[in-house]
């Protein structure tokens, strides 16, 4: 409750509010499910890029359970580091969302509902 009740009480505040950062934010909002499908991958390749460029394989980012691959200590983000690539990861995904919302506001397939 401790989140969802200031969750709803923002929600009111901003209820009206327009802009070009409300207009962009509203697109994520209108395509939710692809952005949460697409953003998984999109992050797992991240890490395996940074794996690849810091340690030089990334053989363990593929853990499989009782084979023994763990993650070494050398690996990892700081804090700002991470939240570079949240953002990094949001931006990279505006053009696909924005052309999906666009794909669903024109087109009234029963599939893309669930989508």
């Amino acid at each position: 409750m401790m989140t969802l009740g200031p969750a709803i009480v923002l929600l009111a505040l901003f209820d009206g509010i327009d802009g070009v950062l409300v207009r962009r934010i509203t697109t994520y909002g209108r395509v939710p499910f692809l952005f949460y499908v697409v953003h998984i991958p999109l992050l797992h390749a991240s890490a395996m890029a940074l794996a690849w460029f810091t340690l030089g394989y990334t053989n363990w980012t593929f853990l499989i359970p009782f084979s023994g691959l763990t993650k070494p200590a050398a690996y990892g983000l700081n804090l700002w580091g991470v939240y570079a690539v949240w953002l990094a990861v949001v931006v990279a995904l505006y053009p696909l969302c924005r052309w999906f919302a666009a794909l669903k506001e024109h087109r009234h397939d029963w599939w893309l509902s669930y989508l």
